[in-house]
């Protein structure tokens, strides 16, 4: 979990959907352990969930929201299990052939 004023993001790197990016359908089950994050914002003591983030490229067994950072207005989500080999910012996501390489999302 990571505070950042009334914003709270919370990691659920268990969660099972296979959907990609900002608010995508929950209700899938078909990648188990993919990993998700929720976002909330608290208005009048009352917290409500403001997004539903998932990798771009969600994968089983990616962890993705292991690890979780707010701050301004920028999330950093780590995914402890992504497999991809690409180096920098923006590589080639497709390529799954580093087991484990771990990798970290920015949303702004």
């Amino acid at each position: 979990m990571s505070l950042d004023g009334d914003t709270l993001a919370v990691g659920a790197l268990g969660e099972a959907s296979s959907a990609v990016g900002v608010d995508g359908g929950q209700a899938d089950n078909s990648a188990i352990y993919a990993g998700a994050v929720y976002v909330f914002v608290r208005t009048g003591g009352v917290w409500t969930q403001q997004a539903y983030l998932k990798a771009s490229n969600t994968d089983e067994d990616d962890y993705f929201g292991g690890s979780v950072s707010l701050d301004g207005g920028m999330l950093a989500v780590g995914a402890l299990g992504e497999d991809s080999s690409a180096v920098g910012v923006d590589g080639n996501q497709a390529d799954n052939s580093a087991a484990q390489a771990v990798a970290v999302y920015v949303f702004r």
